[in-house]
């Protein structure tokens, strides 16, 4: 006899552990292409060739709404990564992101041979990342995927962070007072900064002779501000932890399974 409380658990413990699994492989897969990538390669660049750069940021048109994040006199913002998280019965400390998405101005990156245009299209459908000129305290529906942007793995940008600018979150929740915020919501950001380092890894595109960096089903695009030597330092953790709990996951899983369908 079935049992369907057992069966829902056991699908659900079976998409955790697909999950974890695939977590697992996009560390593997980082770690192979930035590793292969740093090399280096000739100076000049060809359509869809795999190049590691680090260099200093210019931005050229600064990201959506990048003037609400108060970096007014860090340096214009060339994009950012945001997530917007609710409190409310939750503690503090395990917030949940409903919603997250990467935005993107015109930027490129300058390792003192040439300068590359960054494309960050990639990693905003990967994701399938919010709009912030859409986003509002009024999403409830949460899912796993929500936050993807926000908890992406090819993205590591820790030195320039802001949590709850009142410019943004006044826009975020149409109030006209810092007081008609809402006190459940946060909203944070992590920056990429005009004249800042950054490690970017993918895969050339040539634009009317123009080469830009950017990611595709083949190679994925990377961005550390820690450079390549610190971001390849966790994955092997990373691949190891998340394929171990994926099979734990997932040889449990297949037991409640077998029990709720009456297997065994």
């Amino acid at each position: 006899m079935v049992d369907l409380f057992q069966t829902l658990v056991g699908v659900v413990l079976l998409a955790s552990s697909l999950h974890l699994g695939h977590k697992a492989i996009i560390a593997g897969r980082l770690y192979r292409s930035v590793s292969t990538s740093e090399g280096g390669s000739a100076s000049t660049l060809v359509d869809g060739e795999k190049v590691a750069i680090e260099g200093t940021v210019n931005v050229r048109d600064p990201a959506p709404l990048s003037n609400l994040l108060s970096f007014d006199d860090e340096g214009s913002v060339g994009a950012y990564v945001w997530g917007l998280k609710d409190s409310e019965s939750h503690t503090k400390n395990n917030r949940i992101t409903y919603a997250a998405g990467i935005e993107s101005g015109t930027f490129t990156v300058d390792d003192g041979r040439r300068e590359i245009r960054i494309d960050t299209d990639w990693l905003a459908e990967t994701h399938d990342s919010a709009d912030i000129t859409t986003a509002s305290p009024g999403w409830t529906v949460t899912t796993g995927l929500s936050g993807r942007s926000w908890k992406s793995q090819y993205i590591q940008l820790e030195d320039n962070s802001i949590v709850n600018p009142t410019p943004m979150m006044e826009y975020i929740s149409d109030a006209d007072a810092p007081e008609e915020i809402p006190d459940d919501e946060t909203f944070e950001a992590r920056v990429i900064l005009d004249g800042e380092m950054l490690a970017v890894s993918g895969e050339v595109s040539m634009e009317q002779g123009t080469p830009v960096l950017q990611g595709s089903d083949n190679e994925p695009l990377v961005l550390s501000e820690q450079g390549f030597d610190e971001f390849n330092r966790g994955l092997p953790s990373q691949m190891l932890k998340y394929g171990l709990i994926a099979v734990g996951i997932g040889a449990f899983a297949s037991l409640v399974l077998a029990n709720g369908l009456g297997i065994v």
